[in-house]
């Protein structure tokens, strides 16, 4: 289908992470950046004369209808990937989505069911599943250095909460979306998918946005993983690995930088340091365009039954936590105190703590253990955990065959999109 030239890249975005990814496109010897999408064309056009794009489109429509269009990375806001996704997909075009692909797994589903049937390769860009210093910390693992691993605890401090889409839960971010997301993923890499139960806890902005977040996962087998993040400081990112002989520090959990190893008695015995990189953006595309040519649909390191198990995760935490995806300046204290004084009566605190093991859906299918199914919204007050909330106020030519700077597809067009402008940055 393809051939030995390099492929043309359409970026939809023009915020942080296109610009992160136009970088690695420049860099690539594979794929070349090619076409530019954003509601607002002048910007489209400038972000395309920055990052040596060739075309530029005030809609994921237009973009479309470009034959030389090979693949598409989408880099808007969280609440316009599904829409986006599936417009790629209904044309036939191979789709790399920064994450999450969808805010639900419901939608998650559904576009995979979608792409599966037109045959279109779509990848959730979870960069880390990409990164190759994972397989250091898998060799490590299997060397049995710490023994069997029994618990993990992992954190990311990051202060963003000033970012315009932490400003407004409907654009899908917070801590579990932003930060969560990606330690409920490293989870998954180190412990895998059989989790049984699920305890959390959270604090909400003004806004109601989540800012910080705290999760407990049980497994089957009883590892534990504790992982917790926040919007609204900064610190280590960093996990701890304990196992029956010793345990192991990873460093870094958006783009592995090392791993130091200790015995039982906190001896080091054995470091290690990934090797040079271009980007932490690189390798997820590079694998992206291997499963293109591959006629796969779907990339082996993150298969779209990997996606969905996150998926569902997420889904139950923000049900658990109240975490609602509206523009609602209201704290949901009030509900969720009610909700349990329904069904343990008048001492709200009691309510609380009699709740505080909730079985976790099983990741793939769905199906739950001891509790409602994951779909089912009706149970959302009851199946709140541990609570801790702030009641606060209430695009393929050659190069040379055409301009090298972005060329407006259509000065006459310039339709309104569904698109929010001022994030759209990941």
């Amino acid at each position: 289908m393809f051939g030995l030239g390099k492929l043309n890249a359409a970026v939809v975005g023009t915020g942080f992470m296109a610009g992160r990814m136009a970088a690695v496109l420049n860099a690539s010897g594979t794929v070349r950046p090619y076409a530019v999408v954003s509601r607002d064309l002048d910007r489209a056009l400038q972000f395309g004369r920055e990052n040596g794009f060739k075309k530029a489109y005030d809609s994921m429509e237009k973009m479309l209808e470009d034959k030389k269009v090979d693949l598409v990375y989408i880099a808007t806001p969280a609440s316009e990937h599904a829409e986006q996704v599936r417009l790629c997909v209904e044309r036939g075009k191979p789709v790399l989505c920064e994450t999450p692909v969808a805010l639900t797994a419901a939608e998650a589903e559904s576009l995979f069911a979608l792409s599966e049937a037109l045959d279109v390769l779509v990848v959730e860009a979870v960069h880390t599943r990409f990164l190759p210093f994972f397989k250091q910390i898998v060799s490590v693992i299997a060397s049995g250095a710490i023994g069997t691993p029994v618990m993990l605890t992992a954190g990311i401090a990051s202060d963003i909460e000033n970012l315009p889409r932490l400003q407004r839960p409907s654009l899908g971010g917070g801590a579990l979306g932003d930060l969560g997301f990606f330690l409920l993923n490293f989870a998954s890499m180190i412990f895998g998918d059989q989790v049984k139960r699920i305890q959390s806890s959270c604090v909400f902005t003004p806004a109601r946005v989540d800012r910080q977040l705290s999760t407990v996962l049980q497994y089957k087998d009883d590892r534990m993983a504790v992982l917790s993040c926040t919007t609204s400081g900064n610190g280590e990112s960093r996990a701890v690995l304990q196992g029956t002989k010793g345990y192991m520090v990873i460093e870094d959990l958006m783009n592995f930088a090392s791993v130091t190893v200790y015995d039982s008695r906190r001896n080091k015995t054995a470091s290690y340091k990934r090797g040079r990189q271009k980007s932490e953006f690189e390798f997820e595309l590079a694998a992206f365009v291997a499963a293109m040519k591959s006629g796969w649909k779907e990339c082996p390191e993150i298969p779209h039954a990997q996606t969905i198990s996150v998926m569902h995760m997420m889904d139950f935490i923000r049900r658990q936590l109240g975490i609602s995806y509206e523009d609602i300046q209201t704290s949901p204290l009030p509900d969720l105190i009610a909700g349990s004084i329904s069904t343990a009566g008048a001492d709200p605190a009691a309510a609380v703590s009699d709740q505080s093991a909730v079985q976790q859906p099983d990741a793939i299918t769905g199906s739950t253990q001891d509790t409602a199914p994951a779909g089912n919204s009706a149970a959302e007050p009851e199946e709140a955990a541990e609570i801790v909330v702030e009641a606060e106020e209430v695009i393929s030519e050659e190069p040379g065959s055409e301009a090298e700077t972005a060329q407006p597809a259509d000065e006459t067009a310039r339709e309104e999109e569904k698109m929010p402008e001022d994030p759209e940055q990941e």
